[in-house]
C-alpha cells in the first residue's frame, strides 16, 4: 500500500455517515479480490442503510475506472482511517451529482479518466447519488484542497486496463 496521501483536513472518522458509507463501499468494491469484505458483505451493509440498489452503480464506477483510467487513483483499504486526495475527489464528485452539478462531477472525473470515460461515469454516479439522497444520506459539499498536479502527472505511467486502482 502506498504512503498516505491524506490532506490532513479530514480523516474518515470526521466524515458524515453518508460519506463514510460511500467511501467504505468504494474501497471494498475496488479491492474486491481480497477476502474481506465480500460482495455479500457489501450488499448487506448497503441494504441495511437502504441503499442496496446503489451497489450495481458502485460496481459500474469501479469498472469504468479499471478499464479507462489514464491516471491511478489512491484507494485505501476499507478500514483505513486516512483519506487520500483521490477519495476526497470521489466524494466531491458524488456530492456534486447529488446537487445535479454534473459539470463539477465530470471535471473531477477528468482528473483520472479520458473525456469519454468521464461521460460514462456520470450515469452510475447520478444513480448512486440519487439512491443515497432518497435514503436521506446527503453528502456535504466540502471544499477540499485541490490535487497536487505534479504528483498526479507522475502517476501517468499506470497501465490502463489494470485490475488494480492503487
Amino acid at each position: 500500500m502506498h504512503q498516505s496521501t491524506s490532506t490532513g483536513s479530514l480523516d474518515l472518522p470526521a466524515l458524515s455517515a453518508a460519506e463514510r458509507l460511500f467511501i467504505w463501499g468504494f474501497r471494498a468494491k475496488a479491492r474486491s479480490g481480497s477476502a474481506v469484505p465480500t460482495a455479500a458483505d457489501i450488499q448487506q451493509v448497503y441494504d441495511h442503510f437502504r441503499v442496496g440498489d446503489a451497489v450495481p452503480s458502485l460496481e459500474s464506477i469501479i469498472e469504468i475506472f479499471a478499464c479507462t483510467a489514464h491516471t491511478a487513483i489512491a484507494v485505501h483499504c476499507p478500514t483505513c482511517p486516512r483519506m487520500s486526495d483521490s477519495e476526497y475527489g470521489m466524494l466531491r464528485a458524488i456530492a456534486a451529482a447529488q446537487k445535479e452539478r454534473d459539470d463539477i462531477a465530470r471535471e473531477q472525473f477528468e482528473c483520472w479518466l479520458p473525456p469519454v470515460g468521464a461521460d460514462w461515469a456520470l450515469a452510475p454516479v447520478r444513480g448512486l447519488a440519487t439512491i443515497f439522497r432518497m435514503a436521506g444520506l446527503i453528502l456535504p459539499d466540502r471544499h477540499v484542497p485541490s490535487f497536487d498536479h505534479d504528483r498526479t502527472m507522475a502517476m501517468k505511467s499506470w497501465l490502463v486496463g489494470s485490475p488494480t486502482l492503487h
